[in-house]
């Protein structure tokens, strides 16, 4: 019998250590060397781990990136297709999703039950799912499984067959998902607050669409879907572990070597449909009279991850809203105790996502919360912030920068972040260098920018007439 994922990497490491023993010194992970001259990959250190970062492209566009970390017999991987819910057909939000949760449902040469077992066998896991921007399918597993794990993912994205059976049972999960949702204030402020943002555009609608989308989709759409947007020219693949560069470029090579989608490429979502000036203030009322509290979302456009003003723009939000320590969070929550809890959000992709401020408070305080809010917002857009606010703040993002790096699997993910978000090969020295030349001056600009207390879309889920806010003609009331 074999035995299960977490005994099998508990029986690794308990080996290495054993072996570690025998040593007269403990023993040190070897920093990986950088690629010689004639090496098919590009390569960068990685000063944070001591390691160096490698990528290589496949002749189909298939993109490979590695962090080699030899510490346990375990790999961590991610295959990332640049086809998350911005590319959903219009009208017809959530078929990325659905196509996604398809993925291990069944291919050309193994039914689900096939799958499922296979997986279980390499005492891994295996995980598909869409976001935004991105279809990924996860994995880890022991060095040893590698190959017979990463064969399974690989076979999920190019050769799917989408069963009418496997769909219906999906579309009918994804439907009760969403009625559930309509119970809970933080999707309905949520959806609500994208939708007024961003319309019909990329970010418009929810990754798992609505319920009138989803009821839309046909099983036609999901294939359509697939072959228009799941591409070896739009596939990132990613290793973190016990890999070199070039075992993780082979096993590429062997599963998706030969992978040439017959279609032509789809229509390409440039940023560009997404809206950067601030709206007018408009304002969306959603009675929940069974609710004793209110949750409110407000904000207004902000920029794509890739903008050079996002770090500037990063800082200047820790500072508002994004610790414990926040202007909003000490002058809202802790002096006057008005919330449950509050904190802002810079939501900066591949698109210009929001920037955003989210609080739950007694329904009563909620005007007196909002105005409170945007006072907080107008006060960081008009007065400079000292600069030793901005060390402190500094130095606190700089010290979590090394947690997003402590595992393989959080390497492997961030791996395809950077490719995805077309941050560079660099952006392990880029951005801690990117963040130690944040000044107050370049903070009080992103505040200019990208805060509009005047221009906000709010969102207000809750009994409405317990909050004393009356429609003023301008305001959608809905129930």
């Amino acid at each position: 019998m074999r035995l299960d994922h977490q005994a099998r990497i508990a029986l690794a490491l308990a080996t290495l250590m054993l072996a570690g023993c025998a040593e007269t010194s403990p023993a040190i992970p070897q920093a990986s060397s950088p690629a010689p001259p004639t090496s098919p990959f590009e390569t960068r250190d990685v000063p944070v781990i001591h390691s160096h970062v490698y990528k290589a492209v496949l002749p189909n566009g298939v993109v490979v990136v590695v962090i080699p970390r030899p510490v346990v017999p375990v790999v961590s991987f991610r295959i990332g297709v640049l086809a998350g819910s911005d590319r959903d057909p219009d009208g017809k939000g959530g078929v990325a999703d659905l196509t996604a949760s398809l993925l291990n449902r069944g291919t050309r040469t193994r039914d689900a039950l096939t799958i499922f077992r296979q997986i279980d066998e390499t005492g891994g896991n295996l995980e598909a799912e869409a976001s935004r921007d991105l279809t990924t399918v996860s994995g880890k597993v022991l060095k040893s499984d590698l190959s017979s794990l990463f064969s399974i993912a690989a076979d999920m994205v190019q050769n799917p067959v989408f069963p009418q059976k496997e769909f219906r049972h999906n579309l009918l999960q994804a439907r009760a998902g969403l009625m559930d949702e309509k119970d809970h204030a933080g999707p309905v402020a949520r959806n609500l607050f994208y939708k007024t943002l961003y319309g019909n555009g990329p970010y418009g609608h929810p990754v798992s669409g609505t319920l009138r989308s989803v009821s839309r989709i046909t099983l036609q759409d999901i294939r359509d879907f697939y072959r228009t947007e799941y591409r070896p020219d739009r596939t990132v693949v990613t290793f973190a572990g016990d890999i070199t560069p070039d075992e993780a470029l082979a096993l590429t090579k062997s599963v998706f070597g030969s992978w040439n989608p017959p279609s032509p490429a789809s229509r390409d979502v440039s940023p560009t449909t997404i809206p950067v000036a601030p709206p007018s203030s408009k304002t969306i009322l959603v009675n929940r009279p069974q609710f004793a509290q209110t949750m409110v979302m407000m904000g207004s456009p902000g920029i794509r991850r890739n903008d050079p003003r996002f770090y500037s723009a990063l800082v200047m939000n820790q500072i508002l809203g994004g610790t414990t320590t926040s202007r909003l969070n000490h002058v809202v929550r802790q002096k006057n105790g008005l919330v449950y809890y509050i904190y802002s959000g810079l939501d900066a992709e591949r698109h210009a996502g929001p920037f955003f401020v989210v609080f739950q408070t007694f329904a009563p305080n909620t005007t007196k919360v909002i105005n409170l809010s945007r006072k907080l917002l107008a006060e960081m857009k008009q007065q400079p912030v000292a600069d030793k606010r901005v060390e402190t703040t500094r130095n606190n993002i700089l010290g979590q920068f090394p947690f997003r790096v402590d595992t393989d699997d959080r390497i492997a993910s961030l791996l395809l972040y950077i490719e995805a978000y077309d941050l560079g090969l660099g952006y392990f020295t880029d951005y801690p260098e990117s963040i130690r030349r944040v000044t107050s001056a370049s903070v009080q600009t992103a505040a200019r920018d990208l805060l509009h207390p005047g221009h906000l879309v709010t969102v207000v889920v809750g009994p409405i007439t317990k909050t004393g806010m009356r429609p003023n003609g301008k305001d959608i009331v809905m129930q």
